[in-house]
């Protein structure tokens, strides 16, 4: 019984010491945490365009022909234009029937569609408006402009900057508090990002025909992009 008791009160003492240093404070850690946002803006140094080439004809052959003839067009306009050639992507080749309705009877089919859709990348921004005109004089109708996007190529400088003005502003935040809790700011301990892209709307074009008035270039707006970052860190204080 007295060996019993004397592992008991000795299970009782070591329990009671370990609690004691859990909640000793110099022997806990404590931190803070806070989170920085910083945002650059940067003007866009690409466009991304999209296109279509559209050919129709009496019969599929006839009109993929034609298609490829002003699709080879386009194609050597943009090259000629400085747009490199791994820039320049198809992304679909389609030939469909085309049909007529009439009122009574089954539908026959008038013709041939053979459709070309490109996505291209103009590294060279500022002259995105006359490399698309110049591309569209030199095909002319058979050449519609779907869309462009002018974006930031590539962003890591940007994220960069942005980058070092979230973790200065969370430092500045984190130190805030320890003085105010009546404590000075240690080590970071942990960083999690997130980055969020402001990309600028993507500008349509109307399909234009190949006249003697098109003088003037299209102007591509490129506007600014933000570039945002979020950091949640966690600062230790002593």
């Amino acid at each position: 019984m007295k060996i019993f008791r004397g592992i008991f009160f000795a299970i009782l003492t070591f329990s009671v010491l370990a609690i004691a240093i859990h909640q000793n404070p110099s022997t806990s850690v404590r931190f803070v945490n806070v989170t920085g946002i910083g945002t650059t803006t940067v003007v866009p140094d690409a466009v991304r365009l999209s296109a279509t080439v559209t050919s129709t004809a009496s019969s599929s052959a006839a009109a993929l022909a034609n298609s490829s003839k002003s699709a080879d067009t386009f194609r050597k306009t943009l090259i000629s234009s400085g747009v490199l050639a791994k820039y320049i992507q198809t992304q679909s080749l389609t030939v469909t029937p085309n049909y007529t309705y009439p009122p009574n009877g089954t539908p026959k089919i008038s013709g041939y569609q053979a459709s070309q859709q490109f996505s291209i990348v103009i590294r060279d921004a500022k002259n995105a408006g006359a490399i698309v005109s110049a591309s569209q004089n030199a095909v002319g109708n058979p050449l519609q402009i779907t869309g462009t996007n002018a974006y930031v190529f590539d962003e890591s400088a940007a994220e960069a900057t942005a980058r070092a003005q979230a973790i200065k502003i969370a430092k500045a935040k984190a130190t805030s508090y320890a003085e105010l809790a009546g404590a000075k700011i240690g080590k970071i301990i942990t960083i999690d990002e997130s980055i969020q892209n402001a990309t600028p709307q993507p500008i349509a074009f109307a399909s234009m025909a190949k006249t003697a008035t098109d003088a003037a270039p299209a102007q591509i707006d490129l506007g600014q992009q933000n570039v945002t970052v979020s950091v949640t860190t966690q600062w230790s204080i002593h």
